[in-house]
């Protein structure tokens, strides 16, 4: 009863230290600016936004564990992508604040480029966690299958909207899809072993 609680507890976690941390930088903007310049190198926030990262990766983690089986192998690549983004962090030498937009804030080095890559290969490994669920449930949980369906692609869009205008409502959007695609599929999980 209690392993569905892990990765949920640890989704609440990540948005409670990510809000907080924004919440505590003057000029941060959850309207245009990424999560990762949180932990960024140069953010006065850089540990709560470290920690918000790392837990979203021990997240996946965890519903790994949770689920085991076929699904968990896609998971735990999420996970140990999550917690690489956590370890390779941008360069945001004014401060959290900008970085993703203003000039001279944004190091592009290669610590920059290992979290780049870490934030794809998160992505394809949740997406692939995503078609997986909707291919094996497609008779056993329709609805969650078609949910499932859905998810993918938009968490694809939301993630491809990134990089413009709103970075930080495109990305949040992108991050609720996700994360709440992963509590649902534990959880779902959990009333279909009980059933």
């Amino acid at each position: 009863m209690t392993r569905p609680l892990l990765p949920t507890a640890a989704v609440a976690l990540f948005w409670v230290l990510t809000l907080t941390a924004g919440a505590l930088v003057p000029g941060y903007s959850i309207r245009q600016d990424y999560v990762s310049s949180l932990a960024g190198r140069g953010s006065s926030v850089a540990l709560l936004g470290i920690a918000a990262i790392t837990v979203l990766g021990l997240a996946h983690l965890s519903a790994a564990w949770v689920l085991r089986g076929g699904l968990a192998a896609p998971l735990v690549l999420a996970g140990l992508a999550g917690l690489t983004i956590a370890a390779f962090r941008v360069g945001c030498p004014l401060g959290a604040a900008g970085c993703s937009f203003t000039p001279g804030n944004r190091i592009g080095d290669a610590s920059s480029a290992v979290h780049g890559y870490a934030v794809a290969a998160y992505e394809v490994a949740l997406v692939v966690a995503m078609l997986v669920t909707a291919v094996s449930r497609r008779s056993a949980d329709k609805v969650f299958a078609r949910v499932s369906v859905v998810a993918a692609p938009v968490s694809v869009v939301f993630l491809l909207s990134t990089g413009g205008d709103a970075n930080g409502l495109w990305q949040r959007a992108w991050l609720v899809v996700n994360t709440a695609w992963l509590v649902a599929l534990v959880w779902r999980t959990r009333s279909r072993i009980r059933s």
